[in-house]
């Protein structure tokens, strides 16, 4: 496994944006999954409440969604495949919201269900560079986003 910064610090969003042009290739591709990624973390952080909305990160994600998303080369190019993609991540999220309040074994589900959009960042890459290269890094994909928090202590942080 290859060791990463502790999560979400700017050392650890430098590594992540080389990973993602390494992984890409692809300058829209890049762009598209960054502006998805910030949409998602406004969404998450609407539903949660668990943290303060600043209005400059609702006015950066409106403008992203309603003009520049559209508008990207990558999307336009993929947008039937990515829509049922996005529509499938959106569920699996509010599912693992559901499941946090479950019992043990849902928790593991939510845990699991919870870091869906590796399944989204593998997917693009299979368009952008194919089968063969998605195999290849795919579990380095996984071991980047995944690695920060064991399920022991996200389990701990729901107690």
């Amino acid at each position: 496994m290859i060791a990463t910064p502790e999560f979400d610090t700017y050392e650890w969003q430098q590594a992540r944006n080389a990973k993602l042009a390494e992984w890409l290739g692809d300058a829209n591709a890049i762009r598209f999954v960054m502006d998805f990624s910030d949409t998602c973390e406004l969404f998450d952080d609407l539903i949660d409440k668990d943290k303060p909305i600043e209005d400059g990160h609702v006015v950066r994600v409106l403008f992203k969604v309603l003009t520049e998303m559209p508008l990207n080369p990558f999307f336009d190019r993929f947008k039937a495949q990515l829509i049922p993609i996005i529509v499938t991540g959106i569920n699996a999220w509010l599912d693992a919201n559901d499941l946090e309040h479950g019992d043990d074994n849902d928790k593991v589900f939510a845990y699991v269900l919870r870091d869906w959009y590796m399944e989204f960042v593998a997917y693009i890459i299979y368009l952008v560079r194919g089968r063969d290269y998605m195999r290849a890094v795919s579990l380095d994909v996984r071991h980047f986003f995944t690695h920060h928090e064991t399920l022991g202590e996200y389990l701990d942080k729901m107690s």
